[in-house]
């Protein structure tokens, strides 16, 4: 086959083994005898954590450690989650809340991961998980993105994280003046599950001097430099393999706190540790997609030719900075903002808004299908 070549059957190879139920999926191949690690998770959306009892767990058959984010931090790891984000249409930078690895006083989801337990079976690491005790005080939840409520983090008051824009508002204000005919409409975008046939999963091995993580994720460059940075090794240190995947649509192309957690596991372990979520758990904690709401507004002259294209949007980040989240309804939107129409003002304002929920990143096209489905809906 040429490069770049068009028109030219492309013969498929690894059809054969999949057919025959030979994938070699990240579960398959974990090292024999991993050690099981299971994740306590929030039931609750907002709390503050006033008591986190772990000695009965630590004491359960089978338990090798149980760690809370005060564990890790003996540890020597950076707990925080990377995140891209915006700039603001004042030019202050948008909200950067630190999103920790397992919670630290307070938790801002149910899902949130707050204690890991790590034992020599998946059973014993459930088992043991039942017998933390996990105090806390309720906070006012706020759950739709719109401006307001309690706060969810302190440096988003009225939880906006971001108020950002892209285009000249007063070059499409002026072509709405003179417009002889004005569309509006509000589109609503609602939240999706991706719900892959194979939920994340992963497993860690170190040898003393190198750490390998096996991820099902999207690619393995990003994840290498998030652990380098979190477990302070030079990336030399660091290998990240992408074994067959059952499915990702964008949910599995960032980082999250689990891959963290396993590989600062098996580095204090110094034995594999494996971790594979169950489907309720991927559902409380995989990113989400979409979530969000936009004002379109079209202007049109005495001839029906459209003059200006304008959109306001609120969009759901959900209780944290996903990796990307904050790009997706802003950056990545504007990329097909006037989709395959001739209009030469247009303008999109967009606020993101922190709500006690899961996080909400790419999906499917990850803001140009938005995008698309916006403008099309108002046309």
């Amino acid at each position: 086959m040429e490069k770049f070549g068009k028109s030219q059957p492309v013969i498929r190879v690894e059809d054969s083994r999949f057919l025959k139920g030979e994938g070699r999926y990240v579960i398959d191949i974990a090292p024999e005898g991993a050690l099981h690690a299971y994740f306590f998770r929030s039931s609750v959306a907002h709390a503050e954590i006033t008591d986190l009892d772990m000695q009965e767990a630590r004491a359960a058959d089978g338990v090798h450690l149980v760690w809370s984010s005060d564990d890790l931090l003996a540890a020597g790891v950076d707990i925080n989650l990377p995140a891209t984000t915006l700039t603001n249409i004042d030019g202050t930078p948008a909200a950067a809340p630190d999103r920790p690895a397992l919670a630290v006083g307070r938790v801002r989801f149910v899902g949130e991961a707050v204690a890991v337990v790590v034992a020599q079976t998946l059973e014993q690491a459930r088992d043991a998980a039942e017998l933390i005790g996990f105090e806390y005080d309720d906070l006012e939840v706020h759950v739709d993105p719109v401006p307001g409520g309690a706060p969810i983090h302190a440096q988003a008051p009225d939880n906006v994280a971001f108020d950002w824009d892209f285009g000249d508002a007063a070059v499409c204000e002026a072509a709405f003046a003179k417009a002889t005919h004005h569309i509006k409409l509000q589109v609503g975008d609602n939240r999706i599950i991706v719900n892959s046939i194979e939920p994340r999963g992963c497993f860690a091995e170190w040898n003393g001097t190198r750490l390998h993580l096996a991820v099902n994720g999207q690619g393995v460059w990003a994840q290498k430099q998030d652990l380098s940075n979190a477990l302070h090794l030079d990336p030399e240190q660091v290998r990240v393999t992408n074994p067959d995947v059952g499915g990702g649509f964008g949910m599995k192309g960032m980082g999250y706190p689990e891959y963290i957690v396993i590989s600062a596991l098996a580095r204090a372990l110094g034995r594999p540790v494996r971790w594979m979520s169950d489907r309720t758990e991927a559902m409380l904690t995989d990113n989400a997609g979409r979530d969000l709401t936009s004002l379109c507004e079209l202007a049109f002259d005495a001839d029906l030719r459209m003059t200006g294209y304008r959109v306001t949007t609120l969009c759901n980040l959900g209780a944290y900075n996903s990796q990307f989240g904050q790009p997706i309804q802003t950056e990545l939107f504007t990329k097909v903002l006037p989709g395959t129409y001739d209009v030469q003002a247009t303008y999109l304002a967009v606020k993101g808004i922190y709500t006690n929920t899961t996080q909400v990143d790419a999906y499917r096209g990850a803001g140009r299908p938005e995008a698309i489905y916006a403008l099309e809906r108002v046309m």
